[in-house]
């Protein structure tokens, strides 16, 4: 996976097929890549160290065999000090199985990608005789989606959908005019979209919708051919079946699962667990950590509604978790969206939300209670206040417990301050949840106590907002 931030990456060849390479300023070599760059790249793609090219370049080209200097080799690379002479930079070519036309051998040519060219089709292959300098300006797709991520994890990003539906297009029609590397990066800028559409239609409960975007993010992903973009890829999905299986449908307020929706998330989990299958890549493990918890409720969820015993592998797969939680730290907010499908990763707070739900839902609310507990210490630190949806999320899980203990009275409190932030983002999903424990409540010992019929008049009252 690789993240470009230029305002106007330069890729080269046909359609963007390498690179991003920057261009040459000074000299007679002036408008074509860094050949050092160009170098490197290659000498990384062929798997070989600084030492092992030394060493194969020496044998071709010193009387005795012996290999140059490591010190000539970064010099090549890192200050362009590639050789002048022809042969010796044919030579390099042949060694690295670089394409002649990117060490100089070829005419310039420039193109420019734009969204919905005029001329739809048009090709951009210009033979081995030229080399195409290909722009494409992603500055502005990288800037909105960044600022759009954030917008939805501490509001709520349903008022931009409009923006994100446009970008989307646009990020289409550039993906399939490029080729190579550009492509690449058009793709990981699609991927990141699709994934944030899935998550902000869901929020509003519009699950088939949800799915598509979850389907063309699986889509993506596979093109990429990364393991860690195809199981973020298939866990978001997976995401979506959950949510649509257990919440998707509120019988007499409370909800009712749909055990094929359920299914559907396990066969995704699945999958995402082994997307790094065959390759030499493993997973990234906050990912793996994420699609512990959710496969875990998933195997919870399908046992309960099944009348079976919940499965010894969905505790041992909380378990597994819990040492994924902050590991390989991600600094970049937008990378840990790419990675795990969340701007926030998977962290302590993460965790102990997820075993905590996980355990109510197994029928085990006093252990969750002490999950709780822990997650209500680090409210301060691994959460975040400025998260607005982990604080909804904290509130609910809360509720949830407590419903479990026949706590009702701190439960109705919970479900009261998640409902009252949930109608500030407009999350129609999350107030589906508070529908859900009021309609519990209804059912219980505690239905004609005061506090229980204020958050049910608060609840007739945003439905009537809405």
């Amino acid at each position: 996976m690789t993240t470009v931030s230029s305002t106007q990456a330069t890729y080269w060849g046909e359609g963007g097929e390498y690179g991003p390479f920057i261009v040459q300023t000074d000299g007679e070599w002036a408008g074509w890549p860094d050949f050092g760059q160009v170098q490197r790249y290659f000498r990384v793609k062929a798997k070989l160290s600084p030492q092992e090219f030394a060493a194969i370049y020496g044998r071709e080209t010193k009387p005795d065999g012996s290999p140059i200097s490591l010190r000539q080799v970064l010099r090549m690379e890192l200050e362009n000090e590639v050789p002048m002479d022809m042969n010796r930079r044919k030579l390099i070519a042949r060694l690295l199985n670089i394409p002649s036309m990117l060490f100089g051998l070829a005419t310039l040519e420039q193109v420019t990608l734009r969204p919905h060219p005029e001329v739809a089709g048009a090709s951009l292959a210009t033979g081995y005789t030229a080399l195409p300098r290909v722009v494409a300006d992603t500055a502005k797709y990288q800037s909105n989606i960044r600022t759009l991520l954030t917008l939805h994890h501490t509001s709520q990003a349903q008022s931009e959908f409009i923006k994100i539906t446009a970008d989307i297009q646009d990020l289409v029609s550039l993906e399939s005019q490029a080729r190579g590397d550009l492509q690449y990066h058009i793709r990981e800028l699609l991927f990141s979209y699709y994934l944030l559409a899935a998550k902000v239609v869901r929020d509003q409960r519009d699950f088939s919708l949800s799915y598509h975007y979850a389907n063309q993010a699986v889509r993506v992903a596979k093109a990429t051919g990364d393991p860690d973009l195809i199981a973020t890829a298939f866990y978001t999905r997976g995401a979506t079946y959950l949510e649509w299986g257990r919440n998707g449908t509120l019988v007499q307020g409370v909800f009712h699962v749909q055990i094929d929706k359920i299914s559907n998330a396990t066969r995704d989990f699945e999958q995402a667990k082994v997307a790094a299958e065959h390759t030499e890549k493993s997973l990234h493990p906050q990912i793996v950590g994420l699609i512990n918890i959710s496969l875990s409720r998933a195997y919870a969820i399908h046992a309960l509604n099944m009348d079976e015993k919940v499965p010894t592998l969905a505790m041992t797969l909380l378990d597994e978790a819990e040492e994924k939680a902050g590991q390989q730290s991600i600094d970049d907010p937008y990378e840990r969206h790419l990675v795990t499908g969340s701007l926030t990763g998977f962290v302590k707070g993460e965790y102990y939300n997820g075993k905590a739900r996980n355990l109510t839902i197994a029928g085990r609310p006093a252990a969750a209670l002490k999950e709780l507990a822990t997650l209500e210490s680090l409210r301060q630190g691994a959460i975040g206040k400025h998260l607005t949806r982990n604080q909804i999320w904290l509130d609910i899980v809360a509720a949830d417990v407590f419903m479990g203990l026949e706590q009702f009275e701190e439960a109705t409190k919970r479900a009261k301050n998640a409902l009252l932030a949930a109608r500030d983002i407009n999350s129609v999903a999350k107030f589906a949840c508070i529908v859900d424990i009021h309609g519990r409540l209804l059912q219980s010992t505690y239905k004609a106590e005061p506090d229980v019929e204020e958050l049910g008049d608060i609840i007739h009252e945003t439905i009537q907002i809405q």
